[in-house]
């Protein structure tokens, strides 16, 4: 019984390698996550140092009795601090993946700390409230850790006799597929990590472009003067971009094991494509010979 590989094999296709991401190829997912324990760790020693500090306390407690409200005013400061921190490493992580997700899951992390601390639990009246949150944080690391690891295996990269497929599961299905005959430029990245562990990124490079983004820079300048009804202005802008091979995880061979081998395989079967058409009109050749010689040796007998 074959192997189900979650797509259809061709006539006459077989894989010739089936591959994962290496795991140290999602290390800064998993950084990013135990980031989170630290995050936690430290609101936990900040509002300790708070409560043991009679002098910060009065202080807090005379800034913060001007806002109305029933919370105090540590708890306050708390969940302040708590709501920056998290909206500034969501902004950072943000910009260095070029992402909007880590944003999102930082405000989702806060908004349901803040709403278990101010709406859930008030009732109950337990001493323990304010560090729900900071509780909340250590736990949501941890089913981090699973999601990535999830995550990861649920890439999968094969390489055939005709193709390469991509495929990633995780809470939907998404797959690409690209003949060997189509791939115009491979690209391969290795980290420090990468050449050290051996596994590194393949970028095939479709004949259209796909599997390249755009690195741009933009520029303009512009005056305005006051008139009338408002401003009268002109301004003049440019841009300047240039294209880098750049795909997602699940459209590119990401953090493979081995580079190198993969390439020399995607290599060989793209010599094999390219020699494939020559070799067929060869043998069309040849058995057109063979029918023109049978031919004139009949009409010889006869």
């Amino acid at each position: 019984m074959s192997e189900d590989y979650g797509f259809e094999l061709l006539k006459d296709e077989k894989v010739d390698v089936s591959v994962r991401p290496h795991p140290l190829s999602f290390l800064r997912y998993y950084i990013a996550d135990a980031y989170l324990i630290l995050v936690a760790i430290a609101l936990n020693w900040f509002y300790k140092y708070i409560k043991s500090n009679p002098a910060i306390l009065g202080f807090i407690n005379m800034f913060f009795n001007l806002i109305p409200g029933k919370i105090e005013a540590e708890n306050l400061l708390l969940l302040i601090v708590f709501w920056i921190v998290l909206i500034l490493s969501g902004l950072i992580i943000g910009v260095l993946w070029i992402s909007k997700m880590p944003l999102l899951y930082m405000i989702l992390i806060g908004a349901a700390g803040t709403l278990l601390e101010l709406y859930v639990l008030p009732p109950y009246n337990l001493p323990w409230i304010p560090m729900v949150k900071i509780w909340l944080l250590i736990f949501a690391s941890l089913i981090g850790f699973i999601l990535i690891e999830a995550y990861r295996r649920g890439h999968r990269y094969f390489l055939t006799n005709y193709r390469i497929v991509t495929i990633k599961k995780f809470f939907r299905k998404e797959m690409r597929e690209i003949m060997y005959d189509k791939i115009s430029d491979i690209y391969i990245d290795q980290g420090i990590l990468g050449r050290i562990f051996n596994f590194g990124t393949i970028i095939p490079v479709s004949e259209s472009g796909f599997g390249l983004g755009e690195d741009a820079a933009l520029a303009s300048v512009g005056a305005a003067v006051p008139v009338k009804k408002g401003f009268l202005g002109i301004g003049f802008g440019g841009k300047k971009g240039v294209n880098r091979p750049r795909a997602a995880t699940y459209f590119s061979l990401y953090g493979v094991p081995n580079p190198r081998k993969i390439r020399g395989i995607i290599g060989e079967r793209q010599l094999e494509t390219k020699e494939a058409p020559i070799l067929r009109r060869i043998e069309q050749l040849l058995k057109e010979k063979r029918e023109e010689d049978s031919f004139q040796e009949n009409e010889q007998e006869q």
